[in-house]
Parts: C-alpha cells; sequence; structure tokens
C-alpha cells in the first residue's frame, strides 16, 4: 500500500489491535505478531518498511530481536517500544541500530509522526503529508462552535495573526483547544500548503532532545548511523507547533532561545549552522510566570515567548458554548443508525457541569453517551453518574464491580483531563496498570 507496511512485535493484545485499526485507517498495511520469535518468522519471509517492537517480550526481549533483525536485507527501521521509560534500554537500542524509541502510553499522532518521518525519508509519502486534507476540512472550512463572546474574542485575534510569521503562545487548561487552535492559525496561514509538525515537549527525553529537535550528522553519538534530520527541519517552510512547552529542561533552555531568536540551528555533531524557515507556535498549561519565579523557566525564553499570548478560558467560564459544543461532536461522531440528539434534561445537567477536563471530556462524556444510549434521544440515564450525580446512581440498575471500577477510571480520568500520571496517583495504582485497564474497559478517547 502507498504508506508502507509496517510490523508491531507487541504482547499486548490490545496494543496490537490499536496499532493495526489506526494505522490502516492512515492507509498503512498493518502485520502484527505477539511474541519476538513469530515476529522473527514473518520478518524472514516478507519485506516491512517500520518494525515496532517492544522491550518486553514473552519469549525474546526486544533487544535481542533487535540484534537478529540487524543483518537482515534490507533492512527495516525499527522503532522500540517500552513501557519504562528507560533511558538506557533506549540508548541501547539505537546503538544497535534502532531508528528511535516510543514510550508507553504513547499517543498516536507522536508515532504517526515518527512513522511519516521515516517513510518521507526513504522516499515513501508521509503522514504529515496526507494529514493536511483533514487539517483544512476540519478547521479551514471555518467550523467555529463557540459563540461565546470570550471565545468569538479569540477566534477574531487568531484570525487577525494568523496571515503573519509572529511567535505565538497559546495558554490554558489541558484539554481546552489549544491544538486545534494551533491548527487553524496553521490553517489560515500562508503556510497551509507546507508541513505541520507536532512536537510534544512532554514526551522529549532530556539526553536526546536535542537530536530530536534539530538532527544530527552520522558518527556524531554512538549509534548514529547515518544523518536526520530534526523536527525543525521537518516543518521547513511550514508550521512547527511545541506543545507543552513549559516541559523542556533548563539545559535545552538556552539553544531554544536561539533558536527562537535567530532561526538557526546546528545538527549535533556539525558546526554548519542552519537557517530554518518556519511559523512556530507554542503551548502550554502552565503559568510560565510562576515557573519563571521558581526557576524551573529561564526569564529571557518567557519573555521571548510571550510575542502573541492567546490565553483560553476553561469551559466552566464560558457555559453557554456547552450546547453548541455537544450539537457539533453528536453531528461529528456518527453511532448506530442516526442521528442522535440531547433531551433537555440531559443538556441541562452538561451546562451545569464545571468539566475539569474542559473540551476534551465534554467530547469524551458525549461520544460515549452516543454510544450506550438507549434510543437516538439520550437522556441524563445515559451520561455518566460523576456528570448528573446521585440521581443518576438512584435511577440505575445494580453494578457488577467492573461496571463500578470502569465509571470511578474513567471519572478519575476525566477530573484530571486525561493525565494518567494524575489519575493513577489518586487512583493508587502505578501507570502501567491504569494503562492495562484503560484498555480492558477500552476508556481510549
Amino acid at each position: 500500500m502507498a504508506g508502507g507496511r509496517i510490523l508491531a512485535i507487541d504482547d499486548e493484545q490490545n496494543i496490537r489491535r490499536l496499532i493495526r485499526d489506526e494505522l490502516g485507517l492512515e492507509g498503512f498495511d498493518v502485520e502484527t505478531a505477539s511474541s519476538g520469535e513469530e515476529g522473527l518468522e514473518k520478518l524472514s519471509r516478507q519485506i516491512f518498511d517500520v518494525v515496532l517492537l517492544d522491550i518486553k517480550l514473552p519469549d525474546l526481549n526486544g533487544i535481542e530481536v533487535l540484534r537478529r533483525i540487524g543483518p537482515k536485507i534490507p533492512p527495516p527501521e525499527v522503532i522500540m517500544i517500552t513501557g519504562y521509560g528507560d533511558i538506557q534500554t533506549a540508548v541501547q537500542s539505537m546503538k544497535l541500530g534502532a531508528r528511535d524509541y516510543i514510550t508507553k502510553p504513547f499517543k498516536l499522532s507522536e508515532l504517526l509522526a515518527l512513522i511519516g518521518q521515516i517513510m518521507d525519508e526513504n522516499g515513501k509519502p508521509a503522514h504529515l503529508k496526507s494529514q493536511r486534507s483533514d487539517i483544512h476540512d476540519e478547521y479551514d472550512r471555518g467550523i467555529v462552535v463557540f459563540r461565546s463572546p470570550k471565545m468569538q474574542e479569540i477566534y477574531g485575534l487568531v484570525d487577525k495573526v494568523a496571515s503573519t510569521d509572529v511567535t505565538i503562545l497559546i495558554q490554558g487548561e489541558t484539554g481546552v483547544g489549544k491544538d486545534v487552535l494551533a491548527r487553524r492559525i496553521y490553517a489560515r496561514s500562508s503556510r497551509n500548503d507546507k508541513p505541520f509538525v507536532v512536537v510534544d515537549c512532554g514526551l522529549l527525553s532530556e539526553n536526546l532532545a536535542e537530536s530530536e529537535l534539530y538532527g544530527h550528522s552520522k558518527g556524531a553519538f554512538s549509534g548514529a548511523k547515518q544523518h536526520k534530520k530534526g523536527l525543525v527541519e521537518e516543518a521547513e517552510g511550514g508550521t512547527i507547533f511545541f506543545d507543552e512547552i513549559g516541559n523542556i529542561g533548563l539545559e535545552l533552555q538556552k539553544k531554544f532561545l536561539r533558536f527562537l531568536e535567530t532561526k538557526k540551528f546546528r545538527r549535533l555533531g556539525e558546526t554548519r549552522e542552519r537557517e530554518s524557515d518556519t511559523r512556530i507556535i507554542l503551548a502550554t498549561n502552565m503559568n510560565l510566570t510562576d515557573a519563571a519565579q521558581r526557576g524551573t523557566l529561564r526569564k529571557d525564553l518567557l519573555y521571548r515567548m510571550d510575542v502573541i499570548c492567546l490565553n483560553i478560558p476553561p469551559l466552566r467560564d464560558h457555559p453557554e458554548d456547552v450546547s453548541h459544543l455537544a450539537d457539533h461532536f453528536l453531528s461529528a461522531n456518527v453511532v448506530g443508525s442516526g442521528p442522535m440528539r440531547l433531551s433537555r434534561e440531559a443538556l441541562d445537567f452538561l451546562t451545569a457541569y464545571p468539566w475539569p477536563g474542559n473540551v476534551r471530556e465534554l467530547r469524551s462524556v458525549i461520544v460515549k453517551a452516543m454510544i450506550f444510549a438507549k434510543s437516538q434521544l439520550i437522556r441524563p440515564d445515559d451520561l455518566p453518574s460523576h456528570v448528573v450525580g446521585k440521581k443518576k446512581c438512584v435511577q440505575s440498575d445494580p453494578k457488577s464491580l467492573e461496571d463500578l471500577e470502569k465509571d470511578h477510571i474513567m471519572s478519575v480520568l476525566e477530573e484530571t483531563g486525561g493525565n494518567q500520571s494524575k489519575a493513577a496517583e489518586i487512583l493508587g495504582i502505578n501507570r502501567k496498570t491504569l494503562y492495562k485497564k484503560i484498555h480492558k474497559y477500552h476508556l481510549l478517547a
């Protein structure tokens, strides 16, 4: 297929199914294997462009599988998957020839970006290119479901600054739609026919961040077997979106400040300075002024980022938008035999709820209600208990322990805006256990 051939080797059935289904929708031909031996057997019979390889497997560990893949001709690119974020294991795998690594639980957008970069370098269609039509479909058609004066003012500012190349900082709580606003700026800009590259700063490892951003030359460090473009170069001519910029470490901040000021950078291992022609958009859910006062953010970087600042208010500050957003999600997600709508009582509950997870949480609640609703009319009984309160609990039939656990986990995830680390801490379990339960109960939004 046009998207390339991918082999996912992972012992978790839900992970294999997720990768197969989601990457299949993106046009990739995906095979899966549940063990190292099964994966190597498939590699002996077929040619793959990319191998997604879990480090922890039931028979061989991922490092041993990687060693055995090495002599294969033509060799596939390998992305290691680890549930532990062990930088030493990641570095070891890169010394053995792995292209990159990604940590569970990972974002599909991050995985697609890695695969897209590989496909582009190998002369195949990159995902970055294929997603542009989606961006234009959703945002460039001018779908604005916010009616409140606060949000209308923000979208008015967006349309004014989109045509410029000025750096923009978007601030707001988790789930308010910072990424949506960034994509709208991109779609309304003169660069909308060039790449839109997302950098999730929360996933940048301290040791490898410079290489990921700016690239490296062959031999720059042990395991660097070829020249590699960084994400900055992947965005050339287009827009680069640094999500959760407040998470970058102090060591990287000095070089990032220089990049913001001059648009110049060096690949690791090179002395030649390169110049970038990109539009920069930044986003954070942090109070950057507080971070600067605590010493976790350089003050000169704060001043440089704060050129044009767009502050998105939490949904609880503009509840009049809840009904419009709910209608939008109802029409944008097709479930069952036909269109669905909210009862007046259900909408009253939705409007009164404070939405700690903001728009993202609202979308999740609407989609789940559409799936479990008993008719085309969504009533209060179809909404999660934490949204409608005690009335829902009184009216509901007795639930099994599994149902109660599922509801509780979903409630905590929604209260934390989908932040799995915070949710695991509240639930008193480790992140790996939470990750397994999320997949067990199909709680991925």
